[in-house]
């Protein structure tokens, strides 16, 4: 894998997590974490993954590049969009890559979407993949569906 750098301090990324389920990268100084979209698809509850996915799509143009895009294509930045999310009440500005599905979560985002949720932020502290038990509504099945032909779109 190539060396990614931390968007926010610009120092080299931490790889984390195991590899069969996305890549997740930590920064040390900052302690912001980078999860690539499988990760995020593989740890999240799915309600979550699917409704910061949408959001990635309706943000407005954030202010740092993609640290995954521009360590593999290092001539062809992708700025990432920032959109606000108020998981238990508080808000967080995250920022997620149109190109690629990858979030960047500043330290203590990503926690309210962690099992537990209490603790320190930490790539390692999210479960396996989670489901909610219930249907997916109109919207999020739209959502989807919609994430699976950006997806196919992507890979040619």
């Amino acid at each position: 894998m190539p060396a990614i750098e931390c968007p926010r301090c610009f120092t080299e990324l931490e790889y984390t997590g195991e590899w069969w389920t996305g890549i997740a990268c930590e920064c040390e100084n900052c302690k912001g974490i980078l999860a690539d979209n499988d990760w995020l698809e593989s740890n999240l509850i799915q309600e979550d993954y699917h409704r910061l996915r949408a959001r990635v799509f309706r943000g407005s143009p954030g202010e740092i590049l993609c640290p995954y895009c521009l360590s593999v294509r290092p001539r062809r930045p992708i700025g990432m969009t920032k959109f606000t999310v108020s998981p238990g009440g508080k808000s967080y500005e995250i920022d997620g890559c149109q190109k690629c599905g990858s979030m960047w979560f500043d330290h203590g985002e990503l926690v309210p979407y962690e099992e537990g949720g209490d603790d320190e932020p930490s790539v390692d502290g999210a479960g396996k993949k989670k489901d909610s038990g219930g249907d997916l509504d109109a919207l999020d099945a739209s959502i989807h569906l919609l994430d699976m032909l950006f997806n196919i779109f992507l890979s040619f």
